[in-house]
């Protein structure tokens, strides 16, 4: 028997079979694979497979401003009204009700399909009300707006060889040094805290499509462990604001889990998006002062984080639908940030752009109050750094992206040689 809690104790979690919880993971699966194979774009991109994200995108705003997909959720792609969506306070990460509420094993999905909260993170602080995020943001503002971010950038760099990988060499080891002085880890601690965390890149995925039934496993037991690992005094050092230890312990694991991920994807998505198109790389080579418009429209081009994932905390109306309490509601924030009636020529990567209409990307619930300072600083400071001190840069191999990852499409592998 296996407790779905990934260490969050008590609060109503139930116990479960390892073959009941793998069970739960195939049949969500499946029922993915059916709805796209039925045509339904949302259930597409959920399956996460060879499709293209901006084709399906696109398909999406194409069904209207907001149309129920055979997945169960409601769904937009229209730029205008996922803004209301990310922004309407009715709307939650999480169901109503305890930690048990969040964890859709024990119903009949064949009867009220659920398509979200698949594996349960509630102990990786990934489905806070809105209000707690908020909080969280205020309280480690000065901490997070505080990064040391570009000696450990400058000094990964120096020593790389003319032949490396951008996400094993450079993101994910800069992601890391950076989460690890932001928390003032000891130095005994680090490659433990490098290793815990190299294993949660498919948490922010696995609410939304099932992770394999070993990796959904190591999932929840890198959770707990990073948990334990951080749940010591001292965190934060000097700079740890007065908060109180379950806050502290809160924002710590949010870094762990959301921050690093985001940072490395984002930084990733910048840098094939430059070297996709020599003019946009030739530009920042010539003025640094554009690595801030490039990760601003990476942000709108090529979003860290795909789908947001929302619930009806209250019967709503939204685009002159009735939505009961406790419905599913998606944002495609890809989709929505290439709506050509947001973004003229939305699918031309211009890290000049200049435009009426803000991109979604990392705009709420968790996003936008906590992750995104740490992820955006950063990833401006590395394609700045990258642009002037390896400016023959370009890519070697095929970008490989992780299977079943359709909120980050995490990368994997991404070859680059700087000669």
């Amino acid at each position: 028997m296996y407790t779905l809690t990934a260490g969050a104790p008590g609060n109503g979690a139930k116990t479960v079979s390892n073959s009941d919880f793998g069970r739960h993971l195939l049949t969500v699966r499946g029922f993915q694979f059916v709805f796209g194979a039925q045509g339904d774009p949302y259930a597409m991109l959920l399956r996460a497979g060879t499709d293209d994200p901006a084709v399906l995108g696109a398909q999406v705003r194409d069904r209207g401003p907001l149309y129920r997909s055979e997945a169960g959720a409601w769904v937009t792609g229209h730029h205008a009204l996922a803004g209301e969506i990310l922004r309407d306070p009715r709307l939650s990460l999480r169901h109503n009700g305890d930690e048990s509420s969040q964890q859709h094993m024990f119903q009949d999905i064949w009867d009220n399909p659920k398509i979200c909260h698949i594996v349960p993170l509630d102990g990786a602080f990934l489905n806070l009300p809105r209000a707690d995020y908020e909080r969280l943001g205020t309280l480690f503002q000065p901490v997070l707006g505080d990064l040391a971010v570009e000696g450990t950038v400058h000094r990964v760099i120096s020593g790389l060889p003319d032949e490396f990988d951008l996400v094993a060499d450079f993101a994910r080891p800069v992601a890391v040094a950076v989460a690890a002085d932001l928390l003032g880890l000891a130095e005994a601690t680090r490659d433990r805290f490098a290793g815990v965390v190299a294993g949660l890149g498919v948490a922010l995925d696995a609410g939304l499509c099932p992770p394999q039934y070993k990796t959904a496993r190591a999932l929840l037991t890198g959770v707990a462990e990073v948990r334990e690992l951080l749940g010591t005094p001292g965190l934060f050092g000097d700079r740890r604001p007065a908060a109180g230890p379950d806050d502290v312990l809160a924002a710590a694991v949010l870094i762990a889990v959301a921050g690093v991920e985001v940072a490395v994807t984002l930084t990733c998505n910048a840098v094939a998006a430059l070297l996709a198109h020599p003019d946009q790389w030739q530009a920042l080579r010539g003025e640094a002062g554009l690595a801030g418009g490039a990760i601003e429209e990476t942000l709108r081009f090529d979003p860290p984080i795909q789908l947001e994932n929302r619930i009806a905390t209250t019967d709503v109306e939204i685009a002159g639908h009735q939505i009961p309490a406790d419905t599913q509601l998606v944002v495609a924030v890809g989709a929505a940030n290439r709506d050509p009636s947001a973004f003229p020529d939305p699918d031309r990567f211009d890290i000049t752009r200049k435009s009426d209409a803000d991109q979604l990307a990392l705009s709420g619930g968790l996003y936008d109050t906590f992750v995104a300072p740490m992820a955006v600083a950063q990833a401006r400071v590395a394609v700045e750094a990258l642009a002037s001190r390896l400016p023959a840069l370009r890519q070697r191999e095929r970008m490989l992206r992780r299977m079943r990852s359709p909120v980050t499409r995490g990368v994997l592998r991404f070859p680059v040689a700087n000669r």
